[in-house]
């Protein structure tokens, strides 16, 4: 199957099937860690340190849902927010809802591994810090003792 984040998400209309259910098994294998309900709902929950954090990601997520014209249930609580993907037109689900989770899945992973390459990079930027204050402080106590 094609790459679902790479696909644009196309209106749906009424009169258009939802998805079968073997259709809706091979899209979920593309989709991390979301839930089908009744073949016609997608849930994903993701978990935050912090309140703001919970925001800032809705925030980008509703970037996202603007550009593909195609817009997730929200529901957050506090460090947790909840997306519910479905097509309201068709009552079930399509192939936008999956495009829709691929996204939110690509937003997340992508801010997951900025996250793991900061903290890197601010620790050896601390560490630097360190052996250059202990060599200044080397330096000093070689030049005066």
């Amino acid at each position: 199957m094609a790459n679902l984040v790479a696909r644009k998400c196309v209106p749906c209309e009424g009169g258009t099937p939802p998805l079968e259910a073997d259709k809706v098994q091979e899209y979920l294998k593309e989709v991390e860690g979301g839930e089908v309900y009744e073949d016609k709902l997608i849930k994903k929950t993701f978990k935050f340190k912090t309140f703001r954090e919970s925001i800032d990601f809705v925030n980008r997520v509703a970037n996202v849902a603007e550009e593909e014209q195609h817009h997730p249930d929200i529901h957050i609580r506090y460090s947790r927010v909840t997306f519910e993907l479905t097509t309201h037109a068709i009552k079930g689900l399509s192939e936008n809802d999956f495009i829709m989770a691929s996204k939110i899945d690509l937003l997340h992973n992508w801010e997951e591994k900025v996250e793991k390459v900061v903290v890197k990079k601010l620790f050896s930027i601390k560490l630097l810090i360190v052996v250059i204050v202990f060599l200044t402080l080397l330096l000093l106590w070689q030049r005066f003792f």
